[in-house]
């Protein structure tokens, strides 16, 4: 997995595609496919109704695929680090959207860093999974908000990626709250997750446009 990341990223390159168009495009297709990897491996039934994203990367309850979601949460925490470093192409001569970003970019980066230590400590581990992956959510809540807000007034942000950031907030949001209020709901979760990686591929999208 790690030759075949590289040589994705070496391709990509090839194109001179903008770094965050890189990583948002490496980001979703590896969630996809450790996803399906690890969800084809999964040790009885696994349905996105009842089963936690989470429950894919535990080795008790998927011994066979746990690994391909693991270190799939890795590589994508990285493709991460990539796609928000390269939202620098977004700065403008405005000092206040321009801070706005980069504590935007600020929050993307440890929420990577969340994502790598789900990753590290997979739902066997307990709370400790729990917690990062806890925080893993709030960053990214908070890095769509402060996105979509450096991003708005732009000249080169599409407005349906704009509108669309709107409703991968509240799903978000809805997702956080029914978490705290201790709501079981897994296909929440999914709902959060996959609206932000289509989010996520917009933002890379954008960035695309933005450079011709």
């Amino acid at each position: 997995m790690i030759y075949g990341m590289g040589c994705l990223m070496r391709l990509l390159n090839t194109k001179k595609m903008p770094l965050t168009s890189m990583g948002s495009f490496i980001i979703i297709v590896i969630s996809f496919m450790s996803a399906l990897a690890s969800s084809m491996l999964y040790n009885g039934s696994y349905s996105i109704f009842n089963n936690w994203i989470s429950d894919l990367g535990s080795s008790n309850k998927n011994p066979a695929g746990h690994i391909y979601f693991d270190i799939g949460c890795i590589f994508v925490g990285m493709a991460i680090i990539i796609s928000t470093i390269g939202l620098e192409k977004w700065k403008t001569p405005s000092c206040k959207q321009n801070n706005i970003l980069l504590f935007s970019q600020f929050c993307g980066l440890l929420m990577a860093l969340a994502l790598i230590m789900v990753g590290i400590f997979s739902e066997d581990y307990g709370a400790i999974h729990y917690f990062w992956a806890s925080i893993f959510f709030i960053l990214f809540f908070i890095f769509m908000i402060l996105t979509n807000i450096a991003l708005k007034t732009h000249l080169h942000y599409l407005k349906f990626v704009w509108y669309y950031a709107l409703i991968t907030i509240m799903i978000n949001f809805l997702f956080i709250l029914a978490s705290t209020v201790g709501v079981h709901m897994p296909l929440l979760e999914w709902l959060a997750v996959l609206s932000g990686l289509i989010w996520m591929g917009l933002i890379g999208y954008n960035t695309l446009k933005l450079e011709k």
